[in-house]
């Protein structure tokens, strides 16, 4: 099959785990014998309107983020675009991944004219809600394993003026009119999106490669190279509430009464990281921040780390960090609220805490600091748990049918 990939922003430049999930699904389609060519946007006009590397076609994208809710509906600028690059390739299935910032719904309905096998794959909240899911209703909700329904006003609450009445019943619309077959990445986003009016077709977990253990040569340059010279706790992504880093910081604080020597390395976003020292001043000596690191960049952090933490206080359908901490042999306390329960089996290959509970997350955190040989066996359990459960061939396989069964289905 000629096989064609839409997402908004694509590796290197992207910071997103969709784009890392979408890259490696792209080498799971080649491995089965299948042409892919990747089509993803860029913001820069010096590089005109249409480029193409390779398998790779990027359009040009560039307008004020504040009309986001409705650019993404469609846009006449970009369908032409999308309709040249369409009829260039022909291709024999489509599979969209993130297109609510760039790329646009309406490429589904471009999608149409060529084929029936359309699916999509939602990494996030947005095909119903304007931005992240968060909050006490959420977080009660949650704990009691009952997916949020939004309702209108908690749209408007969460982006103001931004807010666009007919998005959410237009992205229906065209999912239905283009016979696009929606796929969740957990069984808790699945329950979410028909929470709310969103059909799922499959729920298929996201994957990640296990490779060869970082050498210790290289896991002590890292190190040193960050004057890491305590027991490690990683957090990586955003400085922000939703993901945690609040919560984190608290349970550090008790945690340091037990483990003085023991440190955070922050990998991602660091514009915010002054703001987390001023609210933090006491733990400003046990923070390392590493900023955004490349892929073999990130394995050897968490080969540096003892433990993997994501915390995240809004809805993270199936944070990618977790996997890829077991892919690497290390343990992970996660948040109950998500997908996470999903990928860690609590008390085996982690522990699955409520980042509000101050005390238990600190406890679950110095548990695995203080006992180096409970977190190795954590991590090779996970690490075994990955390998049969979350590989790129099973995730591959699982797309490859459900495009298959999409063909079934004449166009309209």
């Amino acid at each position: 099959m000629k096989i064609v990939l839409l997402n908004d922003d694509s590796l290197p430049l992207s910071k997103g785990g969709a784009a890392v999930v979408m890259d490696s699904l792209m080498q799971g389609y080649k491995d089965n014998g299948h042409d892919v060519t990747l089509i993803t946007t860029h913001q820069d006009e010096t590089k005109g309107e249409i480029m193409s590397n390779g398998n790779v076609i990027s359009i040009l994208s560039n307008y004020p983020s504040k009309y986001r809710h409705h650019h993404c509906l469609g846009n006449p600028k970009m369908s032409s675009m999308l309709s040249q690059v369409f009829e260039e390739i022909k291709p024999d299935a489509v599979h969209a991944h993130n297109i609510h910032a760039h790329l646009t719904y309406e490429g589904l309905l471009i999608a149409k004219k060529y084929t029936s096998r359309i699916i999509l794959t939602a990494h996030d909240v947005f095909l119903v809600a304007f931005s992240r899911v968060r909050g006490r209703r959420f977080e009660s909700l949650a704990l009691k394993g009952k997916p949020v329904r939004m309702h209108w006003w908690e749209h408007l609450l969460s982006v103001g003026r931004k807010y666009w009445p007919l998005r959410n019943a237009t992205i229906r619309r065209i999912l239905k009119e283009s016979g696009t077959k929606v796929v969740a990445i957990s069984e808790a986003q699945k329950k979410f999106l028909e929470a709310n009016n969103i059909k799922v077709a499959a729920v298929i977990h996201n994957s990640t490669q296990v490779s060869s253990p970082v050498s210790q040569e290289d896991v002590n340059a890292f190190r040193n190279h960050l004057k890491l010279t305590g027991p490690t706790i990683l957090f990586g992504g955003r400085l922000s509430e939703d993901k945690g880093i609040r919560v984190l910081l608290e349970a550090f604080k008790i945690l340091l009464k037990n483990c003085p020597s023991a440190q955070i390395l922050i990998t991602g976003e660091s514009d915010r990281v002054a703001d987390v020292f001023t609210d933090f001043p006491e733990l400003k000596d046990s923070i390392v921040h590493a900023g955004w690191l490349s892929q073999k960049e990130m394995r050897q952090a968490y080969a540096a780390s003892a433990v993997v933490t994501t915390p995240s206080l809004c809805f993270d359908p199936f944070n990618i960090m977790n996997i890829e901490a077991m892919a690497n042999g290390k343990p992970v306390v996660a948040s109950v609220l998500g997908g996470a329960p999903e990928i860690i089996d609590d008390g085996v290959t982690g522990t699955i805490v409520n980042p509000r509970d101050t005390e238990q997350f600190a406890k679950a955190l110095t548990s695995l600091l203080s006992n180096p040989e409970k977190a190795e066996e954590m991590g090779r359990k996970g690490r075994e748990r990955v390998e049969q459960n979350f590989s790129l061939e099973k995730q591959s396989n699982k797309y490859i049918q459900l495009l298959n069964i999409c063909n079934q289905q004449p166009i309209n």
